[in-house]
């Protein structure tokens, strides 16, 4: 009668062992998906050009340079929504952009040989069909403009500073830049383009 009871109790420690470690292994298995289907929602590409990039020139303190970027982006297929809540806005004057009071997670940088600005002054236009929010989402198209160089009332340009986000040496012919848009999901999205031997008013960078 003893040896029945022991087994028994052996039979029922061993099944709550059992049990306890399946699931562990179930938990632990499902935080691994989980974690799996996080990493992939961070790497994919959520961001895609839907055109080139536009670059407008000016005198910038006696030398023709690159003043602003114009590039227009959407959605890849399947890609979750990305705020594009700028913090600037454009002046109505037309100098260069003011704060917007606000502004959301994402931040578009500019990198050359001689520099880099970790955020720049950036403002956003909807082309075609619009929600009226800052998200982009569905088969939205949003326009970017960086500005690189600081723009008084009177429509000229002057070379501005690191610390007011712009350019310290200005953008001119035959310069390798990079854009960069850092959204708050998904991967980094990266505008590589030469600056042309020749400057133009408005330069089609494809």
């Amino acid at each position: 009668m003893e040896t029945a009871i022991i087994l028994i109790a052996f039979v029922v420690v061993a099944s709550v062992f059992a049990f306890t470690i399946l699931s562990v292994g179930i938990f632990t298995s499902e935080r691994a998906k989980q974690t799996a289907l996080s990493g992939v929602k961070e790497t994919q590409s959520t961001l895609r050009p839907t055109g080139g990039v536009v670059a407008l020139t000016n005198s910038v303190s006696g030398t023709s340079s690159v003043t602003r970027l114009k590039f227009t982006v959407g959605l890849n297929s399947g890609a979750s929504p990305i705020e594009l809540t700028p913090a600037w806005t454009a002046a109505p004057s037309g100098a260069s952009p003011i704060s917007s009071g606000s502004g959301g997670p994402t931040v578009v940088s500019y990198t050359d040989s001689r520099q880099h600005v970790s955020e720049t002054n950036w403002t956003l236009a909807w082309l075609g069909e619009s929600d009226g929010d800052d998200v982009l989402e569905g088969n939205e198209t949003a326009e970017i403009t960086v500005w690189l160089q600081e723009r008084a009332g009177d429509d000229t340009f002057s070379v501005g500073s690191l610390g007011d986000n712009f350019l310290d040496n200005p953008l001119t012919k035959s310069i390798t830049f990079s854009i960069t848009i850092s959204p708050s999901v998904g991967a980094t999205f990266e505008l590589q383009r030469t600056i042309p031997a020749s400057l133009d008013t408005a330069l089609f960078l494809d």
